[in-house]
């Protein structure tokens, strides 16, 4: 697995990224031709502007790049690459498959800080702030 992280890079080591690019001091691009020298087989894009630009440059023909609906692509498209938008809206099978998973002790979901619910207020405002993870409500 490759993980490029503008952030959390101890966090990427932790879930046991195999590579851990950090965006803000590395080359994400080098790093990227180094780790598939051919190209990379497919791309998910969470930000637009000039890193979604680089993260073009990298992927080959044939790529498939998935951004949701709201980032922004910009400039000269390539025509050689499938690029696909998606909006965030999982159907029942997902859910199911993602409740196996969680249920099996295959898969950790970090919980950055937990609220107790009279808090409710203040967790809302910090969906608005930078942290690693999710946030929770308690609820008792």
């Amino acid at each position: 697995m490759q993980v490029v992280a503008s952030d959390g890079v101890a966090f990427a080591k932790r879930l046991g990224a195999d590579v851990v690019v950090d965006g803000r001091k590395d080359d994400v691009v080098a790093a990227a031709r180094a780790f598939a020298p051919d190209g990379l087989d497919a791309a998910l894009l969470t930000a637009g502007g000039e890193a979604a630009g680089k993260a073009l440059t990298v992927v080959k023909k044939g790529a498939r790049v998935a951004y949701p609906n709201g980032v922004e692509l910009e400039g000269k498209l390539r025509s050689d690459i499938e690029l696909i938008d998606y909006d965030g809206w999982p159907d029942q099978p997902a859910i199911e498959k993602l409740n196996r998973l969680i249920e099996s002790g295959q898969f950790e979901v970090h919980v950055a800080h937990a609220y107790p619910l009279e808090e409710a207020t203040e967790a809302h405002k910090a969906l608005n702030t930078h942290y690693l993870g999710k946030l929770a409500l308690r609820v008792h």
